[in-house]
């Protein structure tokens, strides 16, 4: 769907200037995951946010579940530091305290009219939905309030429990909270379904089963991962995607503007963080789509190195099943069995079985330009099987690409999409506020060669 053509329901009527309502950005980082000399996405992203005053743009990061200082000598109390966010890192008792860290510092600084994006990856992709549906259950509390917090949680998990917790969180947010205040844009990469030890047989309110409580959602996915401990948390389960199409029976019509798309690569090859930041990085693809969908959402971003680099699409995939995850395979964990309802699961042996792309759900056009790569999954029910791959200097290439463009609507071009050539130059002259991004856009499709296909 094209940005224009969906009405943004947190834009605001209350007489101020676009300038006047800030991006209000929180970003928190996967599993053991920090600024450092093999930085994720999430960080990566954070880095290029706009920080000036005159940008009207305030971040705030939050390293991975199970990171921590290293202190400068060794102690009892140091060791009993490493030991906890040793056990962090496997069952994820700190997912509460990171939530409500990041909910504290939007409900100081938030202003009505401010725009709300949550960006995470992995554990913390998981954190930011349950930071969304916890703006969306209890609202957000008005400075000063940071006892009242904790509250604010409890009634957030509590909410969908049987008894009177279900109709305590209405109450709290009525009395207690902002009028309004609602998020802008969620962008996440290969949220895991898995937070803890296993999955629980139920998991936070609003995290798979809506997403009507934002403007914005987007995912970027990892084809070849398949490990047990990976599974992917989607929305809907990847149905009804489409803005006002029926949901599951009895929840309506489908109010966000949502995108999944699947990328080549591994769960740390998408969301970033397994190679040194000098090295060619699979992560570059989704971290480039990421970026463009939040400028186009409104989020203010440096100027990127937009020359594409052929050298990301020969890198094969990080192996996913590699020692004690090849052993974990063999386990009767509890996991999403992806039929019936989104919280339905099993305990049969996964055996390391391929991810599977359920409708709704799009492929970046990337995929296809990989030498000799075969995804894992198999290619969507009743559409056959994964097209032959494209080279990029195939004089066939621009025939190609049409054809693939009136295939299916499957496919995710965005930067590819040379069709877009002559909209974005019109675009240019008329909207002046997003000249960088369109800008970068057209950089790119230079550097590429696309442009040549535009007519």
């Amino acid at each position: 769907m094209e940005y224009s053509s969906y009405t943004c329901k947190c834009r605001s009527d209350t007489g101020s200037t676009e300038r006047q309502r800030r991006n209000l950005v929180i970003c928190i980082d996967g599993t053991s995951n920090k600024c450092g000399i093999a930085n994720t996405n999430v960080i990566k992203l954070h880095s290029q946010i706009l920080k000036d005053e005159s940008d009207e743009q305030l971040t705030y990061y939050d390293s991975g579940i199970g990171t921590y200082a290293t202190p400068t000598g060794m102690s009892l109390s140091h060791l009993m530091l490493v030991m906890q966010n040793k056990v962090d890192m496997v069952i994820a008792w700190n997912l509460e305290k990171v939530i409500i860290g990041a909910y504290q510092w939007l409900s100081n600084h938030y202003r009505e009219g401010d725009k709300i994006f949550l960006f995470g990856f992995s554990r913390g992709a998981f954190q930011v939905r349950a930071l969304a549906g916890m703006i969306e259950t209890v609202g957000l509390l008005l400075p000063g309030n940071e006892s009242q917090i904790p509250f604010a949680y409890q009634h957030y998990v509590n909410h969908d429990a049987a008894g009177k917790d279900r109709y305590l969180a209405p109450t709290f947010k009525e009395m207690l909270s902002r009028r309004g205040a609602r998020v802008h844009f969620i962008g996440v990469w290969d949220t895991v379904s898995s937070v803890g030890l296993m999955r629980p047989k139920k998991i936070l309110p609003r995290i798979a089963e809506c997403c009507n409580h934002v403007c914005y959602f987007r995912h970027a996915l990892a084809l070849d991962e398949r490990r047990v401990k990976f599974l992917p948390e989607y929305v809907h389960e990847g149905k009804s995607h489409a803005l006002g199409e029926p949901l599951f029976p009895g929840q309506g019509k489908c109010t966000a503007d949502i995108k999944e798309v699947w990328f080549a690569g591994t769960h740390s090859d998408v969301g970033g963080g397994n190679r040194l930041n000098t090295d060619p990085q699979l992560g570059d693809t989704p971290l480039l789509w990421m970026r463009n969908e939040a400028t186009m959402a409104g989020l203010r971003l440096e100027a990127a190195d937009v020359n594409w680099k052929m050298i990301n699409l020969k890198r094969d995939p990080t192996p996913p099943l590699s020692g004690i995850w090849n052993v974990l395979e063999q386990f009767p964990i509890r996991r999403l069995s992806y039929q019936g309802h989104h919280s339905a699961t099993t305990r049969r042996l996964h055996r390391g079985k391929s991810r599977k792309i359920v409708e709704g759900q799009m492929i970046h056009a990337s995929v296809i330009f990989r030498p000799g790569y075969k995804p894992s999954p198999a290619f969507p029910k009743d559409m056959g099987t994964w097209p032959a791959q494209l080279h990029w200097d195939d004089p066939d290439r621009e025939k190609r690409l049409w054809e693939l463009e009136k295939s299916h609507e499957i496919w995710e071009k965005d930067l590819f999409d040379h069709s877009a050539a002559k909209d974005l130059f019109e675009q240019l002259r008329h909207d002046q506020q997003n000249s960088a991004r369109v800008l970068e856009r057209i950089a790119f499709m230079t550097s590429s060669g696309q442009l040549r296909f535009a007519s």
